[in-house]
């Protein structure tokens, strides 16, 4: 039986599952959206991901800290194990915007921010091949060439890891490869993406994925 919710009072009760960091509540929520009849496209894209946004503008201003933006992100992230398994299915070779393998890189074990940029990228059109966490140059390498990727997504929150970055760069480079190269996480930065050559520097999920759609409309460097 498809049950019959208003938008406005579904958008706000899952504003307010995710600021009471209430997981169990927010995944009856969706449940309940998808049975009422919204698409996990249209949720993930105008319900959810505007909460992440504002939260990352709240960061920056310093209206929140970064252990709340981290239980927000894990709350949300609930929502979209549901969501994006979803959007992947109705996705085919003919509506991808294009492929896109993401990890974090060697050396770093943290991977909440970097589940968080797959999980925004899917729903945003993107196939992604995620390679987890502490991933060697060569797993990257091997992933984009049995893929046939267009992008490299890489992260690290560590300072001493930011020389895995610049080995994967240095890789891909070597090779010659025809790939976008994107990085981030709280270690870098714009300097050092074009000290190292990538293409584009991400601030967070959201984005990430403009600048993904920008590279993938071939508008240069970022």
């Amino acid at each position: 039986m498809t049950i019959t919710i208003q938008r406005e009072e579904f958008i706000q009760n899952v504003n307010e599952a995710i600021s009471d960091w209430d997981k169990k509540r927010l995944v009856f929520l969706v449940m309940e959206g998808l049975e009422a009849g919204f698409m996990p496209i249209e949720m993930t894209g105008q319900v959810l991901l505007p909460v992440l946004q504002r939260a990352c503008r709240e960061i920056d201003t310093h209206d929140i800290s970064f252990a709340e933006l981290l239980l927000l992100a894990d709350t949300i992230k609930a929502a979209l194990d549901i969501l994006i398994p979803k959007i992947r299915e109705s996705l085919s070779e003919t509506t991808i915007k294009g492929k896109v393998i993401i990890g974090t890189v060697k050396g770093d074990i943290h991977e909440l921010g970097k589940n968080l940029v797959a999980a925004v990228f899917e729903s945003g059109g993107y196939r992604v091949t995620d390679l987890g966490k502490d991933v060697p140059v060569e797993d990257f390498i091997r992933e984009v060439e049995k893929e046939k990727a267009d992008v490299i997504a890489a992260s690290t929150l560590m300072t001493p890891t930011l020389i895995s970055l610049e080995e994967l760069l240095k890789e891909v480079k070597a090779r010659k490869l025809k790939i976008k190269t994107i990085i981030g996480g709280w270690a870098t930065s714009p300097e050092f993406a074009r000290k190292i050559g990538a293409d584009a520097w991400a601030d967070d999920a959201l984005d990430g994925l403009f600048k993904l759609d920008r590279m993938m409309l071939g508008r240069g460097h970022d």
